[in-house]
């Protein structure tokens, strides 16, 4: 499932308008350094198991570039969440990207205070979850009409329910639902893991139902991430989506959406 996860990222090819300027680099060291497109594509069908797709994430091995180690290491060492829409009755928008991804007001913070958190205790599972961050706070991948998975930073670990560590949240997040835009610590509990030695481990994921304002907010990042098309069941169940986006965004018309017939 990761390594689809990865393959939906990866697929979209950056159009050149998109493409990172560095000063001082010259168009073919930044080609080299983001890799090519499919080649990266390729390296991820070819691995067979995670620990080979690991490699990518090591900035050391001359196999890996910027984008490889960026998304490797934002799908593989984030947890899974899935999420559904049955009882709100608000679809999810699929956007022709597939994905989007979301960077909140502690995007930034998250590993500056993972690592003073480290420095006071001394706690090395706080050094491994901070080498595991990225400025993404999740990632939310639509995968039908009423069904998404989310790929939630092992930040939000700390911050459950149950969790031995004591989080204070900054005064402009007093709760994660404001934090993340969407959800609430019940919908962030990450899966559970039965360990079976020298077998493959068992995992159960909870399907957490989400309300309509969440649902409408991560339509409001997919909707953003649309680069040509986008994908719906019924254009009255994402409704009260586009009122949501087109309130929050006056900068863009979304007129043309229309159901197909």
């Amino acid at each position: 499932m990761k390594k689809f996860l990865i393959i939906t990222v990866l697929r979209i090819k950056i159009a050149e308008e998109d493409k990172v300027k560095i000063p001082g680099m010259t168009e073919e060291e930044l080609n080299s350094l983001e890799g090519d497109f499919y080649d990266n594509i390729n390296k991820i069908l070819d691995c067979k198991t995670k620990e080979e797709a690991f490699k990518y994430i090591d900035i050391y091995n001359e196999t890996t570039n910027m984008n490889l180690h960026a998304y490797v290491k934002d799908i593989l060492c984030s947890y899974t969440v899935f999420v559904r829409t049955n009882y709100c009755k608000e679809d999810f928008i699929i956007p022709d990207k597939g994905y989007a991804s979301y960077e909140g007001p502690i995007h930034v913070k998250k590993l500056t205070g993972t690592l003073d958190l480290y420095k006071k205790s001394n706690d090395p599972f706080l050094i491994n979850l901070a080498r595991m961050l990225t400025p993404h706070d999740y990632s939310v991948f639509p995968i039908a009409h009423d069904m998404a998975i989310i790929k939630m930073s092992p930040f939000f670990k700390l911050i459950v329910d149950g969790s031995r560590y004591n989080i204070i949240l900054p005064p402009e997040a007093p709760t994660i639902s404001k934090l993340l835009g969407f959800g609430n610590v019940q919908t962030f509990t990450s899966p559970k893991v039965k360990e079976n030695f020298g077998k493959t481990n068992e995992y159960k994921c909870e399907v957490k139902q989400l309300s309509v304002d969440d649902v409408c907010f991560l339509n409001s990042l997919l909707l953003l991430n649309a680069r040509q098309y986008l994908a719906f069941a019924d254009r009255e169940n994402i409704k009260r989506s586009l009122e949501y986006v087109t309130h929050c965004n006056t900068e863009k018309d979304y007129s043309f959406i229309k159901q197909k017939p």
